[in-house]
């Protein structure tokens, strides 16, 4: 399975492994939380073996809340490992 990262922040949605935490907001004043939407988010823990694709798209980043669509596949960097020597 493929992981993903987020291009916002760089973590990584691992299929191996699920991912048991949800983002919270913390940067909103509670007075005004209903006028900026400010809520805490919490979601159910995506079990391990989960496929990217199968995750909602309501889904967000649980390090810093970006969207789903913000992920982005992992591609194998192979110019780099062609070019790391071994000795």
């Amino acid at each position: 399975m493929d992981k993903y990262t987020c291009t916002m922040c760089g973590h990584i949605y691992n299929p191996a492994v699920g991912e048991t935490k949800a983002f919270t907001t913390i940067l909103c004043n509670s007075s005004e939380m209903d006028k900026y939407a400010c809520k805490i988010m919490s979601a159910e823990p995506i079990k391990a073996g989960t496929d990217f694709s199968a995750i909602p798209a309501t889904w967000v980043c649980p390090t810093c809340g970006a969207a789903k669509s913000y992920y982005r596949k992992q591609v194998p960097d192979t110019l780099t490992a062609m070019r790391t020597i071994s000795y």
